[in-house]
């Protein structure tokens, strides 16, 4: 048995004005709180013991999970965000309640045979597995590709091997958290610290996947564009239609003379769409307020506002 660990307490700054209002881990990928998605994946891997973090907007997550078709414990960090480092020493009960754990950011849209990794994992002598995208230059940890053994992350001037990025997704075996500390914040001094007391760090190297970190308005526009292009394959809620050859995404409602007014790589879950308007190249989520305009390109609406993605 595998426990799951999804760390969504961040601020999500980066995605001001949407968490201004709602939590990073409800904001919407095609149709889906991010959260949900993460849920789904833990759900279709056969992890059901599961655990999730939360500091911003707590109360709107305790919501959710009374509604959530699949079930978890709420981690709230209460008196400050704590980062994953804070995040496992304040949740390690949980997170030593199996052998292994399993542990991902909320933000991140990745399709991986986590299967394959997990017996990859297991394979090897090692306490802690950090799944990475190889890199030819610079990426956000080095590593030994033969060794597969970490040799730090990006910053550390001692760090050497071959660059990799780290998708943000790991497995760890209990005596892990032996190496996790009250005042830890960041995850990276605990891999760190871990290595210096002997235990194994590895690197898990993920080949041909496709996978994003929803942590700007660009990459959260360009998974609705690639989900538009067939990159990558998303459950969808059940009232949106997907025309892939045209490159549209709109409701089911919708009428004919709405869906003239789209273009290419539009993906729209608004119900009004005012006539006498072109819309191109734009992500137009639920709620939000189509303007009466000529042309709408290159831009992310919101219920909150109008966001340039260009």
């Amino acid at each position: 048995m595998l426990t799951g660990f999804i760390l969504a307490a961040g601020f999500g700054t980066r995605l001001r004005p949407l968490t201004d209002h709602i939590p990073k881990a409800l904001n919407t990928v095609c149709g889906k709180p991010l959260l949900e998605r993460s849920l789904d994946f833990y759900r279709q891997n056969n992890i059901t013991r599961i655990g999730v973090n939360a500091h911003h907007f707590p109360e709107r997550l305790e919501s959710f999970g009374r509604t959530s078709a699949i079930q978890f414990e709420l981690f709230h960090e209460t008196d400050k965000i704590r980062g994953t480092g804070g995040a496992f020493y304040f949740a390690r009960d949980f997170l030593s309640g199996t052998k292994t754990f399993f542990v991902s950011n909320v933000d991140i849209i990745a399709s991986i045979d986590l299967h394959a990794l997990h017996e990859q994992f297991l394979s090897h002598d090692c306490s802690a597995g950090l799944i990475t995208v190889p890199r030819q230059a610079e990426g956000s940890i080095r590593y030994n590709r033969k060794t597969g053994n970490f040799g730090g992350a990006r910053g550390d001037p001692s760090a050497t091997g071959d660059y990799g990025d780290f998708i943000g997704m790991a497995f760890y075996k209990n005596e892990f958290l032996d190496c996790v500390e009250k005042d830890d914040f960041s995850i990276v001094p605990v891999w760190t610290r871990a290595a210096k007391r002997g235990q194994r760090v590895m690197v898990l190297e993920a080949h041909d996947i496709y996978w994003k970190d929803v942590g700007s308005f660009r990459e959260l526009a360009q998974i609705h564009f690639d989900v538009l292009e067939k990159r990558i394959t998303l459950s969808l809620p059940s009232d949106m239609i997907v025309d892939f050859d045209k490159k549209q995404a709109y409701l089911k409602s919708c009428s004919e003379k709405q869906i003239s007014s789209l273009g290419a790589d539009v993906w729209c879950e608004a119900e009004g769409i005012p006539e006498g308007i072109f819309i191109e190249k734009s992500v137009i989520m639920k709620n939000a307020i189509i303007p009466l305009k000529k042309q709408l390109a290159n831009v992310l609406l919101t219920p909150w506002g109008e966001i340039k993605i260009d």
